[in-house]
């Protein structure tokens, strides 16, 4: 018999008909990390999905985000006190309240949420801003006071909107805060990539926790902050060290890894664990066997087994990661 999909307005249909309580709604859409957006005259959004329509909202989102970003370093120093004021205002002002408009009066939640990110990432410059008319000197002081805001921002954003994409703001504004408060505390040498690794391993945890929740949306961006941010602190680490014992506990963490993708059904946990796993044989290899004759024939081999490891996974990966109903 065919499988059948059933979307939330199907659901909200049949609360409406009496078969769903409000409790049952609200539960069934926490277990599957979903959400009913109010309804508005007139939307017209697409499905959620790969589709150009989406493809085209994070395009322009992003776009946008990283504009601001580029004028901020091109051109922040030519301006005067009052202009970057009324520049970070601005834009914080027009985005957020289109972004509010098209979210929760025109029903485009996609849309607007987009929107709401970068508001939500404008927000730091305009505190930065605030204390320059105000006369701060900009330190390590300074700078977490404007993280801290930041972080704030998010936190309400990301209530107020529950637009996912705003936890990756939170993330980073958490991991921006610890690193500024070990500056404060005169931590330097290799404790910016430690307190990395730890807050990103944090993140995994916590991305963990929320899935089991049934917020699978949210973990997913905690999920993907803290595996990059583990993977680029740890291999620095590794790299850097001669010592035999974090090698090891390197190649652990990434077969703990490769574990928790069994575990939790998920293919994120295999991609970051074997780039982990083959990271730490490239590095022994060429440690081990780097001028010698044999090392070309290695680097094809280590070649060969990815492609092997990838028609493995084309044909046993959907075995493995079938979701348990």
């Amino acid at each position: 018999m065919a499988k059948k999909n059933f979307t939330v307005e199907d659901l909200k249909r049949w609360q409406q008909r009496g078969l769903l309580s409000d409790d049952q709604l609200k539960a069934i859409l926490a277990v599957e990390g979903l959400e009913a957006e109010p309804e508005a005259p007139g939307a017209k959004e697409k499905k959620a999905g790969l589709n150009l329509v989406t493809v085209a909202y994070y395009f322009g989102g992003l776009l946008a985000f990283f504009s601001l970003t580029f004028f901020v370093g091109m051109n922040w120093e030519e301006l005067t006190d009052e202009s970057r004021l009324v520049v970070a205002l601005l834009a914080l002002l027009i985005i957020g309240a289109l972004g509010v408009w098209l979210r929760f009066r025109q029903g485009y939640p996609t849309a607007g949420g987009l929107l709401l990110f970068v508001a939500t990432a404008i927000l730091p410059l305009f505190v930065y801003t605030v204390q320059q008319q105000l006369g701060f000197v900009f330190d390590e002081v300074a700078a977490l006071y404007v993280i801290l805001i930041g972080l704030a921002g998010a936190l309400a954003a990301l209530i107020f909107t529950r637009f996912f994409l705003i936890s990756l703001l939170v993330a980073g504004f958490i991991h921006a805060a610890v690193l500024d408060i070990a500056f404060i505390g005169g931590l330097g040498g290799d404790w910016p990539l430690i307190l990395t690794a730890a807050v990103c391993g944090g993140f995994i945890l916590l991305g963990i926790t929320l899935t089991r929740r049934g917020r699978k949306f949210y973990a997913f961006w905690f999920k993907l902050y803290g595996l990059v941010g583990l993977y680029i602190a740890f291999t620095s680490l590794f790299v850097q060290s001669e010592g035999i014992l974090l090698g090891l506990l390197f190649l652990l963490v990434y077969l703990i890894m490769v574990g928790f993708s069994l575990r939790f059904r998920e293919v994120i946990y295999l991609i970051f664990g074997a780039i982990g796993v083959y990271t730490y044989i490239v590095r022994l290899s060429f440690d081990t066997f780097q001028g010698t004759v044999y090392f070309p024939l290695l680097l094809g081999g280590i070649g060969i087994s990815i492609i092997v490891l990838a028609v493995l996974y084309q044909r046993y990966g959907t075995r493995l990661f079938r979701r348990r109903s």
